[in-house]
């Protein structure tokens, strides 16, 4: 089992966010002081964009012919509908998209791959779901669109451009447990987020209370920050009984404790004394300061408990539900609202990380048109004009170093340049914690299973996860 080690808490963010503060830093230092509340969201434009690419490169080829694109409901999706005219404009391609709730979207997707009607050309995913799809053969490679020059002007893409890590998480050989970062190139990062708290200073203050730095801090709080009429809660934070509960931001928690999938022996850790304590704790943190129906709570519930002043805390993808939070007109906290790290557990301080992708289906019969469009979305200019419009955060570090985007992002937190402080710190934690399988989900579902049956159900935590344990053996083959 010794190739697991090969991939074992692979690094995809640290790269990434070590260079934001350089990006952004002399644009804090020259910014002048803020004195009005945090800057919204700047609205995405939909006028023309300035021509980007070189007069040789023919962007009209697949002029007359449609692209379908399946998008999941998100702040990415909102900054970039907006400026699909300039696409069509620029290639004469129709685009025609479908825009669902994240499940939905997901269960859509997956039907229409395994039957290979080729209904979508271009989706939105991520590595974790592609090391399912890339197996069963539904997604189409993009190294040779990539690499050939009649479809791709490598000067205006500029794909050294990207992070290496958060571009090398979309390549994957296929070898299960292993080949993360080599092999072919499944997807294009939108987008990455990480696991860190959002904060109310007003709460805090009003309080007395310190922003907690530490889980048994957090535990100490929960209920504390209550304010007993049942109309502002402690926290709030994704607990629903799918994957993304023992990936994200509980597999935050789960890393802090040193627990993990798989430890670097072969053997399972689901129900490891790390990870039967991580979970028990989550338990006392939600029943302490969260309301009946948190255990059901998505990512879109957290997003909007937070911007509606309805909880203090937020334990979840801060930075990327950032500037929903700025945003007045979508938040009712803007101008309240500062980030903390990840708290530390037993193990120290980690994060799990998420990037989003853009991603073509094996089955589309409309593979240049789509290629066209993954490039184009993903260019340097392109992907700053989605920042503005709220895409966060960035993957490319030209987009860091935008002017622009560096004056919005260093506008957020409880002081000027707080945001990118703390998002920068992150890159220190922030990593895919579990290896490449194509049952990973199915096997990350089993464990938010057990996890959900503790909370709801009570009973003994360890012999909840140990007979999840079992059941992820038999997933994974192990």
């Amino acid at each position: 089992m010794t190739r697991r080690n090969t991939w074992i808490r692979a690094l995809v963010v640290l790269a990434a966010l070590s260079l934001v503060a350089a990006a952004c830093g002399d644009d804090a230092e020259e910014a002048p002081a803020t004195t009005a509340a945090p800057a919204t969201t700047a609205a995405p434009t939909t006028t023309a964009a300035p021509e980007p690419e070189p007069a040789g490169f023919d962007w009209r080829q697949a002029e007359g012919s449609e692209v379908s694109l399946l998008f999941v409901s998100h702040p990415f999706v909102d900054s970039v509908e907006p400026l699909l005219v300039q696409f069509e404009d620029l290639t004469g391609i129709t685009v025609n998209v479908e825009t669902l709730a994240e499940t939905q979207a997901n269960e859509k997707l997956l039907a229409d791959l395994s039957t290979g009607s080729g209904v979508y050309d271009v989706f939105m995913s991520s590595p974790l779901q592609n090391w399912q799809y890339a197996t069963a053969g539904w997604l189409e490679p993009l190294d040779d669109f990539l690499s050939d020059p009649a479809l791709t002007d490598a000067d205006a893409y500029r794909v050294d451009d990207f992070f290496p890590g958060i571009l090398g998480a979309n390549r994957w050989t296929l070898e299960e447990l292993s080949g993360l970062g080599d092999g072919s190139l499944w997807g294009l990062p939108i987008n990455f987020e990480t696991y860190l708290l959002a904060y109310r200073p007003s709460v805090f203050e009003e309080k007395g209370l310190e922003v907690p730095g530490t889980y048994d801090e957090l535990i100490d709080i929960a209920a504390e920050l209550n304010d007993g009429s049942g109309s502002q809660y402690g926290i709030v934070t994704r607990f629903d009984k799918f994957w993304d509960l023992p990936y994200l931001t509980f597999g935050t928690m789960l890393a802090s404790y040193g627990a993990t999938l798989i430890n670097d022996d072969g053997t399972l850790g689901v129900c490891s004394a790390e990870s039967v304590a991580a979970t028990e704790d989550f338990i006392s943190i939600i029943s302490a300061g969260s309301p009946e129906g948190a255990g059901a709570f998505t990512w879109y519930e957290a997003l909007q408990g937070f911007s509606s002043g309805q909880f203090a805390l937020s334990f979840n993808e801060a930075d990327l539900f950032a500037p929903v939070y700025q945003d007045p007109e979508q938040s009712e906290v803007t101008g309240d609202v500062g980030y903390a790290v990840t708290p530390e557990g037993p193990a120290g301080r980690a994060s799990g990380a998420w990037i989003w992708s853009v991603s073509m289906s094996s089955g589309s019969n409309n593979k240049v048109p789509a290629w066209l469009f993954l490039q184009w979305l993903t260019s340097p200019e392109t992907m700053v004009q989605t920042h503005l419009g709220g895409n966060m955060n960035p993957v490319r570090a030209s987009a860091w170093a935008d002017e622009d985007v560096a004056d919005l992002v260093n506008s957020w937190g409880a002081y000027e340049g707080q945001y990118v402080e703390v998002v920068s710190e992150m890159g220190q934690y922030a990593q895919i914690l579990y290896p490449p399988h194509a049952e990973l989900t199915r096997a990350l579902d089993r464990w938010a299973e057990a996890i959900q049956q503790s909370y709801f159900e009570g009973g003994n935590v360890e012999a909840n996860l140990c007979a999840a344990e079992e059941d992820i053996a038999d997933i994974l083959g192990l």
